[in-house]
């Protein structure tokens, strides 16, 4: 039997819709029959050029329909998917092709400069750009869009196996050092197959993508459009800095389906009048990433009653989304949490213990997933693979591997999973085990404060471990006020010993808050 591979979603949507419209960006766009030759004459130029199964290839690209053609052609190729950040600091950049190895290297014009900085003589690299339009030739081995242009337009012959490893996405470790997170064709389409169908995709769907290549989040974007032969949508980063311009384009280009990190939808609610918007074709509203706060999931709720809002929660690691809630009524409290709901279908998820016993119902444990999403592990990195790909203490039956997540939660009487913070959240202070989301959230649930972090830092001037609350106002003087406002929401012991005014809270590529940076900057006050 043939196994089903993620690009066989591209081959039969092209043979039902080869003239619907499959990808667009805000200067192109590209119909299924289109996006299947390129992608099958990429394909066969990186055969052509060596590429073989399961090699790497990192591709280094702007947001635009090329992007696809990459994703597929890499596939089509039987090789492995690297997407890498263009805005990736240098040193970075080197490690993640250190580690990874790339055969071949896909880049365009506008990230060419830092592959000439990274690329070694024995890496194929391929400039999607005609060569009239490039500054002079790259070091090593270089083929130009007008090459692959001439390649055959049918689709290789594919070799690989569905267990094989389809891409890696790079994650930051707690060292520092990036993470390449492995994900096979089994866990794509053990996904893709459940998100289709849970939230009803269909060809006349289109889905907007505003998450970053590198994003386990595209992941959702990209495979469900070409499982259900939809248009896929990508927002250019440029367009993504004005939200009233993103929301621009949802009305305007009948977007129907928005799976956003949850500090976009944040960031927009805090800078866009929702009211004033209609949004008429948008039916579905994803959001992930990190936990909205409810004050902002209010503001969007009042504002589009009629739409579906939907609470989704998955690490890298387990592909795509592991738990979902979908959010039915209104919150009628700013304080109150949202609830990150039940597994999705073939995904099992439960709470450890400390001592590895299974929590119960209102009991806090650490978050555990298994199931046929599951990562293969990291890329050349069997220690850190052990260490959080774990046997399951509640299966003696062998290779029965769980994925320990890391992130607390509880059970509800209702079934329901409540995200409570990461371990690596909680501190300690005089005593006191204190998890800084929880301040965090009573801050924002002020009208008063935008945005906050909280972290425990000591103060090498007087020897001292204090809370710092960074906050962002929309008024200045509310800040004396803080701290007794905070008195009717936390403990005495919670509270903040110092607030800062800041004009914004740092904040990782993923929407999560950067508190190493945050960390560094209080370091140098």
């Amino acid at each position: 039997m043939t196994p089903f591979l993620a690009q066989h979603y591209l081959d039969n949507s092209y043979k039902r819709f080869p003239q619907r419209i499959a990808t667009i960006d805000p200067g192109a766009k590209n119909t299924y029959e289109e996006l299947y030759d390129s992608s099958n004459k990429l394909a066969n130029c990186l055969i052509e050029n060596g590429v073989l199964r399961q090699d790497r290839v990192a591709f280094c690209l702007k947001r635009s329909i090329q992007s696809s053609i990459a994703i597929n052609g890499i596939l089509k190729a039987d090789a492995i998917y690297v997407p890498i950040d263009s805005k990736s600091p240098l040193e970075r950049f080197k490690k993640i092709i250190s580690d990874c190895k790339p055969s071949a290297l896909i880049c365009d014009q506008h990230t060419l400069e830092k592959i000439k900085k990274v690329i070694s003589q024995n890496i194929t690299i391929i400039v999607m750009e005609h060569p009239d339009k490039l500054a002079p030739s790259l070091a090593g081995r270089y083929i130009y869009l007008d090459s692959i242009e001439r390649q055959n337009h049918k689709a290789p012959y594919y070799q690989n196996l569905d267990t094989d490893i389809a891409y890696i996405l790079y994650t930051s470790g707690s060292t520092g050092e990036p993470k390449g997170v492995m994900i096979s064709h089994l866990n794509i389409i053990n996904y893709i197959e459940w998100a289709v169908d849970c939230f009803g995709i269909e060809e006349q769907d289109k889905l907007l993508s505003t998450a970053p290549f590198h994003f386990d989040m595209f992941t959702f974007d990209i495979y469900c459009s070409l499982k259900a032969g939809a248009t896929l949508w990508i927002a250019s980063e440029k367009l993504m800095l004005f939200p009233i311009k993103l929301l621009d384009v949802i009305e305007k280009e009948s977007i129907s389906i928005w799976k956003g990190v949850s500090s976009l939808l944040m960031y927009i609610a805090r800078t866009v009048s929702l009211k004033d918007k209609k949004l008429p074709a948008l039916k579905k509203i994803l959001f992930a990433g990190e936990n909205l706060p409810t004050r902002y999931l209010i503001e969007w709720m009042q504002a589009f009653p009629e739409k579906q809002f939907y609470n989704a929660y998955g690490p890298t690691e387990a592909t795509g989304i592991s738990t979902l809630y979908h959010i039915r009524n209104i919150p009628q409290d700013p304080m109150e949490r949202t609830p990150i709901g039940c597994a999705c279908a073939n995904t099992e998820v439960f709470l450890l213990k400390e001592d590895d016993s299974r929590a119960g119902i209102g009991e806090v444990g650490e978050l555990c997933i298994r199931g046929s999403g599951l990562s293969r592990g990291y890329w050349n990195d069997m220690a850190k693979t052990k260490e959080a790909f774990i046997q399951n203490p509640l299966n003696p039956i062998p290779g029965d591997r769980i994925y320990s997540t890391g992130d607390l939660a509880l059970l509800n009487q209702d079934g329901n999973y409540e995200y409570l913070g990461r371990k690596d959240t909680q501190v300690k202070n005089m005593g006191y085990r204190i998890d800084v989301t929880e301040i965090e959230n009573a801050l924002i649930s002020s009208m008063h404060i935008k945005d906050a972090a909280v972290v425990l830092q000591r103060s090498e001037k007087f020897d001292v471990v204090q809370l710092i609350a960074l906050v962002v106002t929309c008024n200045n003087s509310i800040q004396n006020d803080l701290r007794e406002k905070l008195k009717n929401k936390i403990p005495a012991y919670m509270l903040p010993h110092r607030f800062l005014s800041v004009g914004h809270i740092p904040r990782t590529c993923r929407g999560k808050i950067d508190r190493k940076a945050i960390s560094k900057s209080l370091l140098q006050l």
